[in-house]
């Protein structure tokens, strides 16, 4: 996104994740020089408010990435942003020229019911997904003409990301550098001055990148961005190609392909590819090298020193070195054992018995792994297996996983070793004791349980437990999308994927009547 509203490449705007520091103020936007040129801006944002704090809301007069995420959904359709667009198209816009993004990360969300336009219930998948997104579209286009605004705007339909499916071995979606993640779709309709009875269209088959739609986009607002003679990686702007299937631009110009994933994760440093014309080089300590004109799905990596390409091996080679990108070292196996199960596997309720198999098999692979516990005990918490819970329990000395494990199995309990547990049964409860717990969703569950012994309103503390459970709930929840999703947004570090001792605490036999009013509590929208 950073790439498409600058016109430069990552290296150069230095926006390379969704954390911070986000984009340097003294770069200027495309949305900045439309409202320099009376244009109205607005962005619509359908996925996790992280645009804002990378700095990419500047010259935006309406930039809406105000999500509030329910249970039943962690993001809001495409539909919804365009039905908001078009209200604000009518109502603040009017005549006046206008440049709106939207981001729509609606793909993502494969495990989310949608419904054709006949009210028939699609499958969870991918293809469904983006059945619902061709569908919203359609009526946005439909809209825009409606609105006598189609003709005389250019819309631009372009991916961040392909769509991986199908496994590599040992490659991870967020650093996937081969063609199935990083060739996009990219479609451009370009403004006209007068109505056709039949669209004119044509594709161009050449290599372009972001870079080139986002230098395309300052070019239509009336601002070029011109590379110097020693660029590396030179951009263009695909202006050109919007009147003339005729190109210019040289087939062989090399393109930089980069993810800062393993950077910001702490996993590695920046992987980096090139690509110049059909020879793709992905900078790895083992390199890889294909030549896609004969090998379009990139399966049989060549020898380094291949003939026939060797030429633009050497000059990508060199372009990579000369910009400090390093070759990317092999990726710790935790890394790609903890995030290889599929997004649905994470997301779906009824495979999730399965999900347990699945990282019990792979924590008995990875036994270090502080991740692959956690992510176990949880969903073991939630399938109520209180056998395997004992089990991670004894083997790591986490006394409050057995304790309640074992109480469950009506087995005799361990001690527990916990500063927060004796709250919920010592006779009196002292300052002391509450100055060493210090988990607050506890207390508050504290607070509600022995309410009248604490000089308390039970009600006003139980629904006091209930707001805080629900939003810690919701918490968990995207946690868990995002590692289904493989770890791409920038949630918050307190939180982790791992049961609570709150979760433990209503899970013991004496708190069912307790357990089941919290959990119907969180289904609700009355907090």
């Amino acid at each position: 996104m950073a790439s498409l509203l600058t016109g430069l490449y990552p290296y150069q705007h230095k926006v390379r994740h969704n954390g911070r520091p986000g984009l340097a103020p003294e770069l200027e936007l495309a949305s900045e020089l439309a409202l320099q040129q009376d244009y109205r801006t607005s962005f619509f944002s359908g996925g996790a408010p992280v645009f804002r704090r990378s700095g990419l809301n500047q010259g935006f007069e309406l930039f809406e990435d105000n999500l509030v995420p329910t249970f039943s959904s962690l993001f809001r359709p495409f539909k919804k942003n365009a039905d908001a667009f078009m209200q604000w198209l009518h109502q603040d816009v009017g005549p006046d020229s206008f440049f709106s993004v939207f981001y729509v990360p609606d793909l993502i969300f494969t495990t989310t019911v949608t419904m054709t336009d006949l009210g028939e219930t699609r499958n969870l998948s991918f293809e469904s997904q983006l059945d619902e997104l061709d569908e919203s579209l359609y009526e946005l286009f439909q809209s825009l003409k409606a609105a006598n605004r189609w003709d005389n705007t250019t819309v631009v339909l372009v991916g961040l990301n392909g769509h991986t499916t199908s496994e590599r071995y040992k490659e991870l979606s967020p650093l996937n550098l081969h063609g199935e993640n990083t060739q996009v779709a990219l479609f451009i309709k370009p403004s006209q001055k007068r109505k056709r009875d039949l669209a004119i269209h044509w594709k161009v088959d050449q290599n372009v990148s972001l870079v080139d739609v986002g230098r395309t986009l300052f070019e239509l607002l009336g601002e070029s961005i011109i590379d110097n003679d020693a660029a590396s990686f030179p951009a263009l702007s695909l202006q050109g190609a919007l009147k003339s299937p005729n190109v210019t631009w040289a087939e062989d110009r090399p393109l930089l392909i980069e993810s800062g994933w393993a950077f910001w994760r702490k996993a590695g440093p920046i992987r980096s590819a090139g690509i110049s014309h059909h020879v793709l080089y992905i900078n790895d300590e083992s390199p890889l090298l294909y030549n896609t004109l004969v090998d379009r799905f990139e399966v049989n990596p060549l020898p380094l020193l291949q003939e026939s390409i060797l030429p633009t091996t050497q000059k990508l080679q060199n372009l990579l070195s000369k910009n400090q990108f390093p070759a990317f070292p092999p990726i710790q196996s935790e890394w790609t054992k903890k995030l290889s199960l599929p997004f649905s596997r994470w997301m779906r309720p009824d495979q999730e018995a399965d999900l347990l198999r699945d990282l019990k098999r792979l924590l008995a692979q990875q036994p270090q792994s502080l991740d692959l516990l956690n992510w176990t005990a949880q969903i073991a918490l939630n399938q109520r297996d209180w056998e395997t819970l004992k089990n991670l329990g004894t083997k790591n000395k986490i006394s409050v996983w057995q304790y309640v494990a074992e109480k469950n199995l009506n087995s005799k309990t361990a001690k527990v070793t916990d500063s927060c547990f004796p709250l919920l049964t010592v006779a009196t409860i002292e300052t002391e004791q509450l100055k060493n717990c210090t988990d607050p969703l506890f207390l508050e569950l504290v607070d509600w349980l022995r309410a009248e012994a604490r000089g308390f309103s039970r009600d006003a503390q139980r629904k006091r437990f209930e707001r805080s459970f629900r939003n810690y709930m919701l918490d968990q929840q995207i946690q868990r999308a995002n590692i289904a999703a493989g770890l791409i947004w920038d949630t918050s570090r307190e939180n982790i994927f791992a049961p609570s001792r709150t979760e433990f605490a209503l899970s013991l036999p004496e708190y069912a009547r307790v357990r089941a009013q919290a959990y119907k509590a969180i289904q609700t929208d009355e907090y």
